[in-house]
């Protein structure tokens, strides 16, 4: 928005994009031990319509991990996520996957997506026809119109993966189920955010009474974003939650912390 003073201003929106500048600015990549991990805890800002488990603030609590591209960091973020819910009580969550490939292999995924959805453009909502004209991979992300036939239907990335992407893929899947941790694969998860590539994942409360919104946390790989803020080549992997999703999660179960006011 602009503000008195004709300033374009923006209320923070996520935390990865202001770790990668610090990163960045505090010459982070610069240290002997890598990969860099940091967390962060604090306001975010949203400006859709609030519901229940959706504000327009909230307080997010985040990991990022810079510095490695190595499979097993996405495998060690992905169990500190579901350890992070298992240690507090959750039972009822499950951990979904999927991958968005490399650049290359997503070139010829959008001009699919366009050719898929654009017969049936005018039964999806407003977002989605902007986005087919913009970003055609967020169409899958809609959350109108995520029951819509189409969406069931639509092209999958998995299908444009080359060899490289897939292999660190199953790599990746490989350390989880070494460590038991169970997954599932979702053709369609593409995450909000347009600096994700390879590794994304959700983490979802199952069962009746938490509503429409059914994800804890989301994260992913974002190699490149790093370079874009004008640091170095930098792979990274992070995730984040809201602790007020966090705490309707818990009193949908029943769960009572053990803290001492």
């Amino acid at each position: 928005f602009t503000d008195r003073g004709d300033r374009q201003l923006t209320l923070r929106p996520e935390g990865t994009a202001s770790i990668a500048r610090s990163y960045v600015e505090n010459k982070m990549y610069g240290n002997s031990n890598q990969p860099t991990k940091l967390y962060y805890i604090g306001p975010m800002f949203r400006y859709e319509r609030p519901q229940a488990g959706r504000y327009r603030q909230f307080v997010q609590f985040g990991i990022e991990a810079l510095g490695s591209n190595d499979p097993s960091i996405d495998a060690e973020v992905l169990a500190l996520s579901m350890e992070l819910y298992r240690g507090l009580g959750l039972k009822n969550v499950k951990l979904v996957l999927n991958s968005l490939g490399d650049l290359e292999s997503r070139k010829a995924h959008p001009e699919a997506l366009v050719n898929h959805f654009k017969p049936v453009a005018h039964e999806l909502c407003s977002d989605c026809n902007n986005r087919l004209e913009t970003n055609p991979l967020r169409v899958l992300d809609c959350k109108k119109d995520h029951d819509h036939p189409s969406m069931k239907t639509a092209p999958s990335i998995s299908e444009y993966l080359n060899e490289e992407p897939m292999n660190y893929f199953e790599a990746a899947q490989s350390y989880l189920t070494a460590m038991k941790i169970p997954f599932e694969i979702d053709a369609n998860l593409v995450r909000g955010l347009d600096y994700y590539n390879h590794t994304v994942f959700e983490i979802m409360l199952e069962g009746k009474g938490f509503g429409t919104i059914s994800t804890l946390s989301g994260g992913g790989r974002y190699n490149g974003l790093v370079e874009e803020i004008g640091g170095p080549n930098t792979p990274g992997i992070g995730f984040a939650l809201s602790i007020e999703r966090l705490i309707l999660a818990l009193e949908t179960e029943g769960i009572e912390l053990p803290i001492q006011q």
